[in-house]
Protein backbone atom coordinates (compact mmCIF):
# COMPACT_ATOMS: atom_id res chain seq x y z
CA UNK A 1 0.00 0.00 0.00
CA UNK A 2 2.93 2.41 0.96
CA UNK A 3 3.93 1.86 -2.84
CA UNK A 4 0.75 2.61 -4.16
CA UNK A 5 0.46 5.70 -2.04
CA UNK A 6 3.57 6.94 -3.70
CA UNK A 7 2.83 6.01 -7.04
CA UNK A 8 -0.62 8.21 -6.67
CA UNK A 9 1.45 11.50 -5.23
CA UNK A 10 3.59 11.16 -7.86
CA UNK A 11 0.64 10.94 -10.62
CA UNK A 12 -0.70 13.80 -8.41
CA UNK A 13 2.28 15.73 -9.13
CA UNK A 14 2.55 15.37 -12.78
CA UNK A 15 -1.17 16.33 -13.32
CA UNK A 16 -0.80 19.84 -11.35
CA UNK A 17 1.95 20.20 -13.71
CA UNK A 18 0.44 19.26 -16.58
CA UNK A 19 -2.28 21.30 -15.64
CA UNK A 20 -0.20 24.47 -15.12
CA UNK A 21 1.69 24.30 -18.00
CA UNK A 22 -1.83 23.35 -20.13
CA UNK A 23 -2.96 27.53 -19.55
CA UNK A 24 -2.18 29.96 -23.03
CA UNK A 25 0.52 32.27 -22.20
CA UNK A 26 0.20 35.08 -19.97
CA UNK A 27 -1.09 38.32 -22.36
CA UNK A 28 -1.62 41.85 -21.18
CA UNK A 29 -3.66 44.64 -22.71
CA UNK A 30 -3.63 48.27 -21.40
CA UNK A 31 -7.05 49.39 -23.72
CA UNK A 32 -6.41 51.45 -26.72
CA UNK A 33 -4.89 55.09 -26.47
CA UNK A 34 -7.31 57.59 -25.60
CA UNK A 35 -7.73 61.71 -26.82
CA UNK A 36 -9.73 63.44 -24.27
CA UNK A 37 -10.68 66.89 -23.77
CA UNK A 38 -8.29 69.26 -21.29
CA UNK A 39 -9.89 68.91 -18.11
CA UNK A 40 -11.67 65.72 -18.24
CA UNK A 41 -11.76 61.84 -17.23
CA UNK A 42 -11.22 58.46 -19.08
CA UNK A 43 -11.03 54.96 -18.04
CA UNK A 44 -7.79 52.75 -19.36
CA UNK A 45 -7.49 49.34 -19.73
CA UNK A 46 -9.16 46.67 -21.78
CA UNK A 47 -12.20 45.30 -20.44
CA UNK A 48 -10.05 41.99 -19.69
CA UNK A 49 -6.10 43.39 -19.15
CA UNK A 50 -4.75 40.12 -18.34
CA UNK A 51 -5.88 37.14 -20.40
CA UNK A 52 -3.82 33.56 -20.05
CA UNK A 53 -1.19 32.26 -17.49
CA UNK A 54 -2.60 31.25 -13.88
CA UNK A 55 -5.37 33.78 -12.03
CA UNK A 56 -5.17 35.66 -9.64
CA UNK A 57 -3.77 38.43 -11.30
CA UNK A 58 -1.46 41.32 -9.90
CA UNK A 59 -1.40 44.75 -11.55
CA UNK A 60 0.58 48.16 -11.39
CA UNK A 61 0.37 51.03 -13.70
CA UNK A 62 2.93 53.40 -14.24
CA UNK A 63 3.33 56.32 -13.74
CA UNK A 64 0.93 56.54 -11.25
CA UNK A 65 0.50 60.04 -11.72
CA UNK A 66 -3.12 61.23 -12.03
CA UNK A 67 -4.70 57.36 -11.89
CA UNK A 68 -7.18 56.97 -9.26
CA UNK A 69 -5.63 53.46 -8.53
CA UNK A 70 -2.57 52.41 -9.66
CA UNK A 71 -2.87 48.75 -8.43
CA UNK A 72 -6.66 47.85 -10.37
CA UNK A 73 -7.33 46.98 -13.70
CA UNK A 74 -8.98 49.90 -15.31
CA UNK A 75 -8.15 53.06 -13.14
CA UNK A 76 -9.89 56.60 -13.50
CA UNK A 77 -6.73 58.68 -15.66
CA UNK A 78 -7.76 62.66 -15.13
CA UNK A 79 -4.36 64.33 -17.06
CA UNK A 80 -2.99 67.72 -16.98
CA UNK A 81 -0.60 66.55 -19.75
CA UNK A 82 0.41 64.12 -22.24
CA UNK A 83 1.46 60.96 -20.30
CA UNK A 84 2.48 57.18 -21.50
CA UNK A 85 1.35 54.21 -19.21
CA UNK A 86 2.77 51.10 -18.89
CA UNK A 87 0.56 48.58 -17.21
CA UNK A 88 2.73 45.46 -15.44
CA UNK A 89 0.71 42.55 -15.00
CA UNK A 90 2.20 39.25 -13.12
CA UNK A 91 -0.15 35.96 -12.62
CA UNK A 92 0.02 33.48 -9.81
CA UNK A 93 3.40 31.89 -11.23
CA UNK A 94 5.43 34.62 -10.86
CA UNK A 95 5.14 35.69 -14.51
CA UNK A 96 5.49 38.85 -16.06
CA UNK A 97 3.05 40.77 -19.37
CA UNK A 98 3.59 44.56 -20.10
CA UNK A 99 1.77 46.81 -22.30
CA UNK A 100 1.65 50.37 -23.35
CA UNK A 101 -1.75 53.21 -23.34
CA UNK A 102 -0.87 56.99 -24.40
CA UNK A 103 -4.07 59.77 -23.03
CA UNK A 104 -3.13 62.77 -24.81
CA UNK A 105 -5.75 65.72 -25.84
CA UNK A 106 -7.50 67.10 -28.66
CA UNK A 107 -5.48 70.18 -29.74
CA UNK A 108 -7.02 72.99 -27.55
CA UNK A 109 -5.16 70.93 -24.86
CA UNK A 110 -1.56 72.19 -26.46
CA UNK A 111 -2.63 75.58 -27.11
CA UNK A 112 -1.78 79.01 -25.00
CA UNK A 113 -1.97 82.74 -25.10
CA UNK A 114 1.99 82.40 -24.47
CA UNK A 115 3.95 84.19 -21.80
CA UNK A 116 3.66 87.61 -20.80
CA UNK A 117 6.07 90.06 -22.48
CA UNK A 118 7.33 92.98 -22.14
CA UNK A 119 8.58 95.18 -24.95
CA UNK A 120 9.88 98.47 -26.29
CA UNK A 121 7.93 101.80 -27.16
CA UNK A 122 7.57 101.31 -31.53
CA UNK A 123 8.42 97.36 -31.42
CA UNK A 124 5.94 94.47 -31.70
CA UNK A 125 5.46 91.07 -29.79
CA UNK A 126 4.55 87.49 -31.22
CA UNK A 127 2.09 86.25 -29.21
CA UNK A 128 0.87 82.77 -28.77
CA UNK A 129 2.82 79.48 -26.98
CA UNK A 130 4.98 77.76 -29.67
CA UNK A 131 2.86 74.83 -30.09
CA UNK A 132 -0.15 77.16 -31.53
CA UNK A 133 -0.28 75.76 -34.75
CA UNK A 134 -2.90 75.98 -37.96
CA UNK A 135 -4.93 72.98 -38.85
CA UNK A 136 -5.69 70.16 -35.60
CA UNK A 137 -9.21 70.97 -35.87
CA UNK A 138 -8.63 74.22 -33.79
CA UNK A 139 -9.74 77.54 -34.37
CA UNK A 140 -8.43 80.54 -32.53
CA UNK A 141 -10.18 84.16 -31.70
CA UNK A 142 -8.49 87.08 -29.99
CA UNK A 143 -10.21 89.26 -27.97
CA UNK A 144 -9.53 92.69 -28.23
CA UNK A 145 -8.46 92.96 -31.97
CA UNK A 146 -6.56 96.45 -31.32
CA UNK A 147 -3.04 96.70 -32.39
CA UNK A 148 -3.28 93.37 -34.09
CA UNK A 149 -2.35 91.99 -37.54
CA UNK A 150 -5.39 89.33 -37.79
CA UNK A 151 -6.78 88.11 -34.51
CA UNK A 152 -7.78 84.78 -36.11
CA UNK A 153 -3.96 83.40 -36.27
CA UNK A 154 -2.29 81.24 -33.91
CA UNK A 155 0.11 83.50 -33.02
CA UNK A 156 -0.61 86.70 -34.57
CA UNK A 157 1.72 90.02 -34.30
CA UNK A 158 0.31 93.06 -31.69
CA UNK A 159 2.85 96.58 -32.19
CA UNK A 160 0.86 98.25 -29.44
CA UNK A 161 1.41 101.53 -28.18
CA UNK A 162 0.17 100.94 -24.58
CA UNK A 163 -0.12 97.73 -22.36
CA UNK A 164 -2.79 95.45 -23.35
CA UNK A 165 -3.46 92.59 -22.42
CA UNK A 166 -5.52 89.79 -25.13
CA UNK A 167 -7.62 86.94 -24.45
CA UNK A 168 -7.22 83.87 -26.88
CA UNK A 169 -10.37 81.56 -27.36
CA UNK A 170 -9.38 78.12 -28.85
CA UNK A 171 -12.08 76.07 -29.90
CA UNK A 172 -12.92 72.62 -31.35
CA UNK A 173 -15.47 70.32 -32.61
CA UNK A 174 -14.87 67.66 -29.83
CA UNK A 175 -14.18 70.07 -26.71
CA UNK A 176 -15.92 72.86 -24.74
CA UNK A 177 -13.64 76.50 -25.92
CA UNK A 178 -10.46 76.93 -23.96
CA UNK A 179 -9.48 80.64 -22.72
CA UNK A 180 -6.36 81.72 -22.05
CA UNK A 181 -4.63 85.65 -21.66
CA UNK A 182 -1.61 87.14 -21.69
CA UNK A 183 -0.40 90.70 -21.51
CA UNK A 184 1.90 92.95 -23.49
CA UNK A 185 3.67 96.14 -21.53
CA UNK A 186 5.29 98.83 -23.10
CA UNK A 187 8.36 100.07 -21.50
CA UNK A 188 8.73 103.96 -22.07
CA UNK A 189 11.58 104.61 -23.92
CA UNK A 190 13.92 107.70 -22.00
CA UNK A 191 14.04 110.97 -23.23
CA UNK A 192 17.82 111.70 -23.95
CA UNK A 193 18.81 114.89 -25.13
CA UNK A 194 22.42 115.13 -26.16
CA UNK A 195 22.45 118.87 -26.10
CA UNK A 196 22.87 121.90 -27.33
CA UNK A 197 25.01 122.59 -30.77
CA UNK A 198 28.40 123.61 -29.05
CA UNK A 199 30.87 126.59 -31.07
CA UNK A 200 34.46 126.41 -30.59
CA UNK A 201 37.23 127.75 -32.34
CA UNK A 202 39.92 124.60 -33.80
CA UNK A 203 42.60 123.78 -30.77
CA UNK A 204 39.22 124.11 -28.24
CA UNK A 205 38.58 121.10 -26.62
CA UNK A 206 34.53 120.84 -25.99
CA UNK A 207 32.23 119.23 -23.18
CA UNK A 208 29.06 117.60 -24.85
CA UNK A 209 26.18 117.60 -22.12
CA UNK A 210 23.93 114.97 -22.45
CA UNK A 211 20.78 114.58 -20.25
CA UNK A 212 18.18 111.89 -19.39
CA UNK A 213 19.44 108.66 -19.35
CA UNK A 214 21.68 106.29 -17.03
CA UNK A 215 24.23 104.61 -19.75
CA UNK A 216 25.70 106.75 -22.29
CA UNK A 217 27.81 105.85 -25.47
CA UNK A 218 29.21 108.09 -27.66
CA UNK A 219 29.77 106.93 -31.10
CA UNK A 220 32.00 109.36 -32.66
CA UNK A 221 36.17 108.62 -32.23
CA UNK A 222 38.31 110.23 -31.06
CA UNK A 223 36.91 111.10 -27.31
CA UNK A 224 37.27 111.60 -24.01
CA UNK A 225 34.62 109.75 -21.08
CA UNK A 226 33.17 108.13 -23.79
CA UNK A 227 30.62 106.36 -21.50
CA UNK A 228 29.57 109.53 -19.68
CA UNK A 229 27.05 112.13 -19.93
CA UNK A 230 29.58 115.19 -20.52
CA UNK A 231 32.36 113.88 -22.43
CA UNK A 232 35.33 115.51 -23.70
CA UNK A 233 35.88 116.47 -27.14
CA UNK A 234 38.12 118.29 -30.03
CA UNK A 235 37.45 117.93 -33.45
CA UNK A 236 39.39 119.86 -36.08
CA UNK A 237 36.34 120.17 -38.05
CA UNK A 238 32.55 120.83 -37.66
CA UNK A 239 31.42 117.15 -36.89
CA UNK A 240 28.64 115.37 -35.92
CA UNK A 241 27.86 113.27 -32.10
CA UNK A 242 25.93 110.49 -31.95
CA UNK A 243 24.43 109.50 -28.54
CA UNK A 244 22.88 105.81 -27.58
CA UNK A 245 21.41 106.30 -23.89
CA UNK A 246 19.70 104.01 -21.96
CA UNK A 247 17.58 104.08 -18.27
CA UNK A 248 19.28 101.86 -15.51
CA UNK A 249 17.12 98.72 -17.21
CA UNK A 250 19.31 99.21 -20.40
CA UNK A 251 16.38 97.53 -22.24
CA UNK A 252 14.63 100.37 -24.25
CA UNK A 253 17.43 103.39 -25.83
CA UNK A 254 16.72 106.25 -27.27
CA UNK A 255 19.29 108.51 -29.67
CA UNK A 256 20.04 111.97 -30.36
CA UNK A 257 23.10 114.05 -31.78
CA UNK A 258 24.67 117.21 -31.41
CA UNK A 259 26.71 119.28 -33.83
CA UNK A 260 30.13 120.90 -32.86
CA UNK A 261 30.65 123.79 -35.24
CA UNK A 262 34.74 124.41 -35.47
CA UNK A 263 35.92 127.58 -36.61
CA UNK A 264 39.29 127.26 -38.13
CA UNK A 265 42.17 128.74 -36.42
CA UNK A 266 45.56 129.04 -35.98
CA UNK A 267 46.24 130.19 -32.53
CA UNK A 268 47.30 128.12 -29.87
CA UNK A 269 45.04 126.93 -26.92
CA UNK A 270 47.25 126.30 -23.92
CA UNK A 271 45.69 123.99 -20.61
CA UNK A 272 46.93 124.94 -17.66
CA UNK A 273 46.96 121.54 -15.50
CA UNK A 274 47.13 117.97 -15.90
CA UNK A 275 47.39 114.61 -13.99
CA UNK A 276 49.84 112.12 -14.85
CA UNK A 277 48.33 109.57 -12.98
CA UNK A 278 48.30 106.61 -15.60
CA UNK A 279 44.39 106.62 -15.69
CA UNK A 280 44.19 107.15 -19.41
CA UNK A 281 42.52 110.95 -19.08
CA UNK A 282 44.45 113.70 -19.09
CA UNK A 283 47.75 112.23 -18.53
CA UNK A 284 49.82 114.41 -20.85
CA UNK A 285 49.84 118.23 -21.31
CA UNK A 286 47.90 119.40 -23.98
CA UNK A 287 48.28 122.09 -25.83
CA UNK A 288 45.68 122.74 -28.99
CA UNK A 289 46.62 123.13 -32.69
CA UNK A 290 50.40 122.53 -31.99
CA UNK A 291 50.52 120.04 -34.75
CA UNK A 292 50.36 122.90 -37.00
CA UNK A 293 53.88 124.05 -36.12
CA UNK A 294 55.44 121.20 -36.86
CA UNK A 295 59.60 123.13 -35.95
CA UNK A 296 58.14 123.71 -32.76
CA UNK A 297 60.43 123.71 -29.38
CA UNK A 298 59.51 123.61 -25.82
CA UNK A 299 61.51 123.84 -22.95
CA UNK A 300 59.57 123.38 -18.97
CA UNK A 301 61.58 124.64 -15.84
CA UNK A 302 60.82 123.87 -12.20
CA UNK A 303 60.56 126.92 -9.72
CA UNK A 304 64.23 127.20 -9.60
CA UNK A 305 64.91 127.92 -13.65
CA UNK A 306 66.19 123.81 -13.92
CA UNK A 307 65.17 122.60 -17.54
CA UNK A 308 63.55 119.58 -16.31
CA UNK A 309 61.91 118.80 -19.87
CA UNK A 310 62.49 119.64 -23.35
CA UNK A 311 61.63 118.50 -26.72
CA UNK A 312 61.61 119.24 -30.77
CA UNK A 313 58.38 118.63 -32.81
CA UNK A 314 56.50 118.41 -29.31
CA UNK A 315 52.89 116.68 -30.03
CA UNK A 316 51.36 116.77 -26.80
CA UNK A 317 53.23 113.33 -25.23
CA UNK A 318 54.63 114.90 -22.12
CA UNK A 319 53.87 113.07 -19.00
CA UNK A 320 55.13 115.03 -15.76
CA UNK A 321 58.61 113.31 -16.04
CA UNK A 322 62.15 114.48 -15.94
CA UNK A 323 64.68 111.74 -17.02
CA UNK A 324 62.35 108.99 -16.48
CA UNK A 325 61.32 109.92 -12.65
CA UNK A 326 57.32 111.46 -11.88
CA UNK A 327 58.20 115.00 -10.80
CA UNK A 328 55.82 116.03 -7.81
CA UNK A 329 53.01 118.10 -7.42
CA UNK A 330 53.40 122.28 -8.60
CA UNK A 331 53.52 124.78 -11.23
CA UNK A 332 55.77 124.39 -13.82
CA UNK A 333 56.79 127.15 -16.35
CA UNK A 334 57.23 126.54 -20.44
CA UNK A 335 59.18 128.55 -23.21
CA UNK A 336 57.59 127.32 -26.56
CA UNK A 337 59.92 128.45 -29.77
CA UNK A 338 57.24 128.21 -32.55
CA UNK A 339 59.82 127.93 -34.89
CA UNK A 340 60.11 129.44 -38.51
CA UNK A 341 60.44 133.00 -36.54
CA UNK A 342 57.03 132.90 -35.46
CA UNK A 343 57.59 133.95 -31.92
CA UNK A 344 57.84 132.93 -28.57
CA UNK A 345 55.19 131.77 -25.93
CA UNK A 346 55.48 131.83 -22.14
CA UNK A 347 53.07 130.49 -19.52
CA UNK A 348 53.02 128.18 -16.73
CA UNK A 349 51.23 124.69 -16.39
CA UNK A 350 50.49 122.44 -13.22
CA UNK A 351 50.87 118.50 -11.93
CA UNK A 352 48.32 117.23 -9.99
CA UNK A 353 48.71 113.21 -9.20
Amino acid sequence: MIRIKGLAFFVFVISQLIAIHSFAQLSVNAGPDKTICPGTSTIIGNAAPATGGLAPYTYSWNPSAFLSSSTIPNPVCTPSAYVTYTLTVTDDTGAVATDEVIVGFFYTGYVDAGNDTSICENSFALLGGDLNISGAGVTYTWFPTTFLNDNTLPRPTSIPTTSITYTLTATHASCPPKTDQVTVTIIPTPVIDAGPDVYIQEGEVATLQASGGYFYAWSYIPIMYQYTSNPDVEPFVTTTYYLYGADMSNTCPAYDSVIVHVTASEELVFYNTFTPNGDGNNDTWYIGNIYKYPNNKLEIYNRYGKVVYKASGYLNTWDGQAFGEPLPEGTYFYVLDLGDGKGKKHGDVTIID
